[in-house]
């Protein structure tokens, strides 16, 4: 007997000697002999097999990066009871991350992480032959700043002098972290809460709603698309990881880079008395190693709510191809495409409520950190290789992972809108044993269906992504030709 669990049930009569796996009843000769065994590539039930080959494939490695980031327990797949020790660790390891966050979101204000200061960090230090007047106004500056002490003059943000005879006056000038503010502590504040939202969501949830969403699929593209759908649905969402990973690690390898150029060494805690790196110092690599371990935590948060996100999108997307191409033949009954449909609007429903929540605090994130890196990269005055490389990846990596969840969010409404489309068709050709009136209800139904995918609680449509999208170069277009944003570095 085939089931569509991971579980195969098989009864048989055995004689009562056999006592392996066997359960006695009244008659001293009948026993039945349960056996339970894994499912393997031998079941004749094809949705069983790519049921289990999504989750071996895409649901076990997600739920590993889960552990990683202390959203889900260790051994919590295991049907074992868990011991003592790993309940220990299961309480440890997510206050152990929730330090690490916090380090990370003290450390990158402190140090000014990633040269993110438009007026500072996008030119060069130049030579001065004013030595007295700049040692005067030195010490003044610097004794106005020790007793103002705010956060518009945090001092730790030094940039490596690009010439050799830097002033100390210009030294002090670029040693300023200005806009603290609005580009680490609120970004930090966001990161935070999207965290705290994953972490009681998928501890609840333990990630059930897009396992239950797949068997949805699966079953009902059983008899469609069977041939190219599901295959196609898994390989598209083992791209999706993939490119996940790839994000994580280009992300932090380019954070690497811009350690590199000041010689893993931050002049806050490594520098003499003129404020010259001092690089024979071994802790400069521990904290460099700090700084990657929590960037890469934070980056694997991104991570998991993006893909956590762009997956139930896509299996949205597979389940509402599934039912349109049904409606398309005129294969399914009226009132079963009702249901299924209703049963979608449920799926996007889950969709809007906890993801779309975390999703929409890390668009402002993303946001946020593409437009400050739009900015970097055109008012850039340093003209050497590594800092041209570093800004063109910083605004390509938060650009890249901004679009594709926007595009996902897109793609469902869009996908969704065609059922309305669909339903027009019928009520003019109509629709195998359906009278007017049958049709008339199916239009007022998918009207109110709210079949939409929403962040901050606003429909997401692919024509606003584009409107906004053509505005935002428009006005950039203006400010370049009136000079309000000037660079030496385009043509504009």
């Amino acid at each position: 007997m085939t089931t569509n669990s991971a579980l195969v049930v098989s009864i048989s009569n055995y004689p009562h000697n056999n006592t392996n796996k066997s359960i006695n009843t009244d008659d001293e000769f009948d026993c039945v002999k349960v056996e339970i065994s894994d499912l393997d590539n031998s079941c004749p039930n094809p949705t069983t097999i790519s049921l289990m080959k999504c989750k071996k494939q895409i649901l076990h490695p997600f739920r590993k990066l889960l552990c990683l980031i202390g959203w889900r327990p260790f051994g919590a797949d295991s049907l074992k009871r868990s011991s003592i020790f790993l309940r220990i660790i299961n309480i440890l390891y997510p206050i152990l991350i929730l330090i690490l966050l916090l380090f990370n979101y003290t450390y990158e204000i402190i140090i000014c992480q990633g040269k993110l200061n438009v007026v500072t960090d996008t030119q060069t230090t130049t030579t001065t032959a004013q030595t007295t007047t700049t040692t005067n106004f030195v010490t003044t500056s610097s004794s106005r700043n020790q007793s103002a002490g705010t956060w518009a003059t945090l001092q730790p943000g030094l940039t490596r002098p690009h010439t050799t005879n830097a002033s100390f006056t210009l030294l002090a000038k670029h040693a300023e972290c200005g806009h603290v503010f609005t580009t680490y502590i609120l970004p930090d504040i966001f990161h935070f809460v999207a965290f705290i939202i994953g972490f009681i969501y998928f501890r609840v949830t333990e990630g059930e709603p897009m396992y239950s969403l797949m068997e949805k699929v699966f079953i009902h593209a059983d008899q469609n698309i069977r041939q190219f759908g599901v295959n196609r649905a898994i390989r598209r969402l083992k791209l999706f990881m993939f490119i996940g990973c790839v994000w994580v690690l280009i992300s932090v390898a380019t954070h690497a880079l811009s350690n590199a150029m000041n010689d893993f060494a931050h002049t806050l805690f490594f520098h003499d008395s003129q404020y010259h790196i001092v690089k024979n110092k071994p802790e400069r690599y521990i904290l460099f190693t700090m700084d990657i371990l929590c960037l890469l935590i934070s980056n694997c948060i991104h991570m998991a709510i993006a893909m956590n996100y762009a997956c139930h999108c896509e299996m949205i997307l597979f389940y509402c191809k599934a039912i349109r191409i049904r409606l398309e033949e005129k294969s399914v009954q009226l009132l079963e495409a009702m249901k299924r449909i209703l049963d979608l609007g449920v799926s996007i429903s889950q969709l809007n409520s906890a993801a779309s929540r975390m999703m929409s605090i890390l668009i402002i994130f993303f946001l946020e950190r593409t437009i400050l890196g739009v900015i970097l990269l055109i008012m850039n005055r340093i003209f050497r290789a590594d800092m041209w490389v570093y800004r063109s990846f910083y605004t390509v990596v938060w650009f890249s992972i901004l679009a594709f969840c926007l595009a996902q969010a897109a793609r469902v409404t869009s996908k969704c809108d065609k059922f309305y489309r669909i339903s027009l068709s019928m009520r003019v050709y109509g629709y195998p044993n359906t009278n007017a009136n049958e049709l008339d209800g199916f239009l007022l139904f998918l009207s109110k269906a709210e079949l939409r995918a929403k962040l901050f609680g606003l429909t997401v449509r692919p024509g606003k992504i584009i409107f906004l999208g053509i505005a935002t170069l428009l006005v950039l277009i203006v400010l370049f030709q009136t000079s309000i944003i000037s660079s030496e570095n385009f043509f504009f």
